[in-house]
Order: structure tokens, then sequence, then C-alpha cells
């Protein structure tokens, strides 16, 4: 397990004085004279009210009613005393320890969570922040395949019902964590247990995270390693030359976009005609639970209680001598990034869990675009050149494909020291760019030797989001023509024809088979979609140039954007595929564009009820999820 210590809490008054400041607070576009006195006062004033109504419309003012839309947001107040940070009660940095667990025989871990929460200032924004045992991220897992996990988690908070979904990882059913489907959610005061255990096939970069309205926005959420076993003759195992991967250290980083406002305030602003379906732009970004926002940045129209303070990042130091495994998850709620280092190499590995082909790609240093909900690990070495250099970075960017509307809070790109040898405090952007694309990435031959050249069964299914008049234009999102909701028992209780007519699914049949899934996106907006329980093979993604791409197998001779003639393609043009399983890439998370589609190919072999669903927060607490029905009849 990290080692990591509590975070000092701040006393209960607080939040109690905060919600009572926040009531009793209020703002109003100010009002001027009467009668003015010459046209040109008239003119200025017009200006400074017009300048006024839209910041305050275009910063998202979280407000439910329509008819508040144009008013300023209401100030937040806080202790104005609050420190930043207290070096002594947080621990940022997440060192793994693989030697702990590759060597020895599966265990039985057992841990004790308790679920609260607390104002504490991320990136100097003081906001109300979910912990775990006291820690903002939660207690990182760390643990080996085979282990088998007893998690008991205590719901302390007072009026907030909670799940936890293990991502990526295999187990059985009843533990997945998602609300409605595998579990009713935990009630304040209550407890539940999580029993599973680690699939003997599967290591790598995992997460866990809320699964229970949108408390994974405010922070509800936690890194989860699977160490692959080693032979005991190997003398040092994963960090020998002659292992698998040549490094010596482990790291890992959880990297998301951050909110400054609370996540349901977020939501209830998206989920009203005015937004017009434009999702909310995040307003800062996160590593490990630690950012950097400029207090000078933070608009009129949305004030916050900021406090400017010289952050510590030395909790992403690395040694140049030194090769890292570095494990990135993307734990935010709406944009990709890419990550891009000024000096140092990186060597990519894996990919939500899986084994990636050798990259014949030399130096690079930049990787990206990583989703919501996506992973990767790479190596970082240092190049014997770079001794000269006086310090290195890690520039952080954040995708603006889902950004439909600019923020001015927001610095999409930034820069932090990784190395800093010098006593300049900046860190510099890349002096150069050498990127490698995930989405074109081939996992290893090993990995696609299982793929068949053709599915069992197939199914087509189109996702958009709706604002239709019987919803008063309110965009929800829809696979086919169902709008996901969440049933009061779980489904894996009841029979398959007492499911609600929200509850949108397809069965596989009682016996293991592989399906191909074609998804269609119709929307304007990419959606990165997210499989529970089952990796899948991505044969093919298409965007479609003009108009929209979508794509029936049951209707269409040939997938649009795939001719003949493309590198795509097999090279045997009359099989019975027209995709390259060559190039297939097994992940449970995929990136569909707008306007365009992909074929999702997997083995339907874990029984239970799962959830497919848009890992953008918004549109899954919207409505874009569905199921997969496997083996129950």
């Amino acid at each position: 397990m990290e080692r990591q210590s509590s975070r000092r809490r701040r006393s209960g008054p607080l939040a109690k004085s905060q919600k009572q400041d926040t009531e009793n607070h209020e703002e109003t576009i100010p009002h001027g004279p009467q009668k003015s006195s010459s046209f040109q006062g008239v003119v200025i004033y017009s200006l400074v009210v017009c300048v006024w109504i839209i910041l305050a419309y275009f910063h998202q003012n979280n407000t439910p009613d329509p008819l508040q839309s144009l008013l300023p947001f209401p100030r937040i107040q806080g202790k104005k005393n609050t420190t930043l940070r207290d070096p002594d009660s947080v621990r940022p940095r997440i060192e793994l320890h693989p030697e702990d667990h590759v060597y020895r025989e599966p265990v039985t871990q057992r841990l004790g969570w308790r679920v609260t929460s607390d104002y504490l200032r991320p990136d100097g924004v003081l906001k109300r922040v979910y912990l775990v045992n006291g820690l903002f991220p939660g207690p990182t897992i760390e643990t080996r395949s085979g282990d088998i996990l007893v998690i008991s988690v205590t719901n302390a908070l007072e009026t907030e019902s909670i799940t936890i979904h293990w991502h990526g990882l295999h187990i059985q059913n009843s533990m997945d964590g998602t609300s409605g489907v595998t579990q009713s959610v935990i009630p304040p005061g209550d407890e539940f247990v999580y029993n599973f255990t680690i699939p003997m096939d599967q290591s790598g970069t995992f997460w866990y995270h809320a699964h229970s309205g949108v408390h994974r926005a405010d922070g509800l959420y936690g890194g989860f390693v699977v160490h692959e076993p080693a032979p005991k003759s190997t003398v040092r195992g994963l960090l020998s030359k002659e292992a698998k991967y040549a490094y010596e250290k482990e790291l890992l980083l959880l990297i998301g976009d951050w909110y400054h406002r609370p996540a349901d305030q977020v939501l209830a602003w998206y989920m009203r005609a005015a937004s017009d379906g434009n999702e909310p732009v995040s307003d800062s970004l996160l590593i490990n639970g630690v950012g950097s926002f400029d207090c000078n940045m933070a608009v009129p129209a949305r004030p916050v209680d900021c406090e400017q303070s010289q952050v510590d990042f030395s909790f992403l130091n690395v040694n140049r001598n030194v090769d890292y495994r570095i494990r990135v998850v993307n734990t935010g709620s709406l944009a990709g990034f890419t990550l891009t280092f000024e000096h140092e190499k990186l060597e990519l590995i894996q990919l939500d869990g899986i084994d990636v082909e050798p990259q014949r790609q030399k130096n690079v240093n930049s990787a990206g675009i990583l989703y919501p909900g996506q992973r990767m690990d790479f190596i970082l070495r240092s190049p014997p050149e770079v001794d000269a250099k006086p310090s290195s970075s890690i520039t952080v960017g954040l995708d603006p494909e889902c950004f439909k509307y600019p923020n001015p809070a927001l610095n999409p790109e930034q820069s932090f020291p990784i190395n800093k040898i010098s006593k300049d405090n900046r860190a510099a952007k890349p002096s150069w760019v050498n990127s490698i694309s995930l989405d074109q990435v081939a996992s290893s031959s090993s990995n696609l030797a299982a793929l068949p050249a053709k599915a069992d069964q197939a199914h087509v299914i189109y996702t958009k989001i709706q604002k239709l008049s019987i919803n008063e234009y309110i965009p929800y999102g829809f696979f086919n023509q169902s709008s996901w909701k969440p049933s009061d028992i779980p489904l894996i209780d009841l029979p398959k024809e007492k499911w609600g007519k929200d509850q949108f699914s397809f069965s596989t049949g009682p016996e293991p088979i592989w399906v191909d899934l074609v998804v269609n996106n119709l929307d304007e907006g990419p959606h990165p979609f997210h499989l529970h329980g089952h990796h899948f093979y991505i044969l093919t993604v298409h965007q479609a140039s003009i108009g929209w791409g979508s794509y029936n197998p049951f209707r269409d001779p040939y997938p649009p954007g795939l001719m003949s003639n493309s590198k795509e393609v097999s090279s045997d043009f009359n099989s019975e595929t027209p995709y390259n399983l060559s190039r297939a890439i097994l992940r449970d998370t995929v990136q569909i564009p707008s306007r365009g589609y992909a074929v999702l190919r997997f083995r339907a072999d874990n029984p239970g009820v799962w959830m497919f669903h848009c890992h953008i927060l918004w549109h899954l607490a919207s409505g874009m999820a569905m199921l997969v029905n496997v083996m129950r009849v």
C-alpha cells in the first residue's frame, strides 16, 4: 500500500459557516442613476452592463433556474487565514513499491476506508473535497495478480450516498460498484464491503472512483496498481536490466481537469435549456491532488476564495541517473490531455493495462491524447546529453476539443519542474517535441493472438446528446431511443423482463461469444466510452470529413473511411474482415470522434450486467449509458 500520512482535517464548524455565509450573501448587478445627464453616460453604462451580462452567462453560474443565468455567481466565503497546503499532512508524491508485491504469493488484503469531506485548497481555491481516510486523492492500492481484496467502505458523509467502481478490473459483477446496476448506493452512516479477487491474467495501471452522482469531479478517486508477479529466481524482478522492462523506480500520476464549483452545481448549470448542451469548461488542472491557479485569472462573474501561494511541486522530481516507470491516469471529468517532457525521452509500454508493441519511433518526448478514464505506462529515461541542462519540466496540455466556449480562468497548458538544479523556479516549455499518437499504437502480438477474424454477434448503436421539446430542451444523453436512469433496485437482482424502458441493453446469450459493437457518434463532440468488466479490441475508428460517418454492417457493404486500397484494411481484401487486425488496440476506454464511429470486438465471457457509458461525467449524469447483459438469459 502507498505510504501516505493523514491530512489534517479542519474543524466541523467551518463547513457549517461556509454554508451559512454562502446562503446569506447576495450580489446583484449594480444599478445606475434613473436619468443620465448625457448620451455618453448612457452608452458607457450600457456597455458595462452588457459586458457583465455576457461574462455571467458564459462562465457557468451553475444555477438550475434559467432566470438566474444572467446574474453573477454568489461569492464563496471561507476562512481568510486558511493555508494553501500543510506539507506535514499530505504526500502528493506517489512512489510505488513493486518489490513488496512481485515476488510474494497471493494474499488477502483487508482495508478499512472512511469517506468524509472537508474544505481544502488543492490549487489555491477553497472547495469542498471528498476524502478517503482523510486523503485526497484517496489511498493508493498496490497489489499483485491473484490477490483478494476486502475493502470495507464506511460512508461518513451526512447527506450523500456513494458507491465505488474499480475501473478496468474484470472482477465479479456484484462488486463492480455501479449504483442501480450491481449494487444499491451506500447511504450516509452505512457500510459496504467490497470483496473481490484480482484476475491472474490482469496487471497494470487501474484506478477507483465514485460511480454514483457526480462525486468523482469533487475528488472521490484514487490509484489502483496491480503488479505483475515475477519469478523468485529473478534477482530484482521488474527492476532488473534482464526483465521485461528495464527501470529502477515507479511513480503514479493522477492527472485531470478540475472545477472550482461543486460538481452538483456544475451539473445543474449543464442540465438546463440555457446551456444549449455546451459542456461546462473546467477551471484548472491537478496532478495528484495539487495544482497552481493564478488568482488574478478568476473572472468577476464567478468569484472564488483564492489564496495565492508558491506551490511546491518537488513531488514531481526525477533523478537523471535513474530510469522510471511512470503510470498515468486521466482522472478528469471532461478533457483529454497530452504530456510533454522538456528533455527526457519516453518509451510507451502499456495502454489501459495492456502491453503495446515495441515503439520504433526514437527520441519521443510527448504522448497523447489521454482521455478521461484512460491510462498509459511509459519508461522515462534521461539521455546522457541532458546532463549539461540546468533544469527540465513536464507540460500538461488540456485538449480543447471538448471546450465549446472559452473560460478565461483556465490556463489549458501548464508546465511543472521535474528536475530543477538552478535557482530559477520557472519551468521552461519543451525545446523540442516528438510525439506519439496513442490511437495509432497497436497492442503486442501476444495480445492480438486471440483476436478472431469474425465475431459471433454484432450490435449497432447510435449515441447523441438530444435536446427535445418533451424534455423542455434540456440536454440528455441517449443510446438509440433511451436515456439512462438508475434503477432503485439493482438490476442484477431483477429478471430482465422487469427492467425499465430507461435501461437499454442487449444480451449475449448463455455461452461465451465474440461480439462486435458498432458505436456511431452522431454528436458534434467526441465521447470516451468505457466498458465495465471487459477489454475490447478497437478494430477501427473513423471520423467523417463531411456529414456523418455512421456505419451499419447489416446495411452498408463496406465501412465508411476504409477503402480497398487503404492501409487500414487487411492485406487480403477478400478475407472475412475488412479490418487490419494486426493493428488492433486492446483497451477498455475508447475515444469516438464527432460524427464518427468505432468498431469494438470483445469476448463476452465475464458473467453479469455491465455498463457501457461515456466517461465525460456530465454526459453520464445526463443519461449516456447502456448495459451489456453477458450470459444472462
